[in-house]
């Protein structure tokens, strides 16, 4: 039987996606934005491409995200992102949730470990810094690519298993 992969937890909101609020009259209309509750939503482009790497082999990937449920699920449910209600953790969740989850996982995230946000989520996973893999924020005006960030994904995901793998059982 091949070893169980340490699971990722993916952020949401300028990670997979940009999310505004619809009143905002000032900006120009964001092209291929779709309406989630009273935001207007755009996904990145290589959304999908990340989590088919990060899902690749079987592995278990968990949307961890400072929304609120309810957008979390409902911008996953728009979006095709494949996450349902029992791979979501939002924000209540995360403040709520035992302490030290999954300290063999990786988050990706755009925001930096040293942020309240990020911290919070590190927390709660039991991870150290270096198991948060930033990915460039998806956020007007230029919207940046994550292209380079997938190129190295597959060696980070390498490394995150054979960490697990050498790790002795303290079962």
């Amino acid at each position: 039987m091949p070893p169980i992969k340490p699971p990722l937890f993916v952020d949401l909101d300028e990670t997979l996606i940009f999310a505004r609020e619809a009143t905002e009259r000032s900006a120009p209309p964001l092209k291929g934005a779709r309406r989630v509750f009273g935001y207007e939503v755009i996904l990145r482009p290589e959304a999908h491409d990340l989590l088919d790497l990060c899902r690749a082999g079987g592995r278990e990937v968990f949307l961890f995200t400072n929304a609120f449920f309810g957008f979390a699920l409902t911008a996953s449910q728009t979006f095709c992102l494949g996450f349902d209600e029992a791979s979501i953790f939002s924000f209540a969740m995360i403040l709520n949730c035992r302490r030290g989850l999954s300290p063999g996982s990786a988050l990706i995230e755009n925001k930096p470990a040293h942020l309240e946000p990020t911290r919070e989520k590190m927390q709660a996973l039991g991870i150290p810094a270096e198991q948060v893999w930033m990915i460039p924020s998806f956020e007007p005006p230029r919207f940046p690519s994550a292209k380079l960030f997938l190129l190295g994904l597959p060696h980070r995901l390498d490394r995150l298993d054979r960490a697990a793998h050498d790790k002795p059982d303290t079962a």
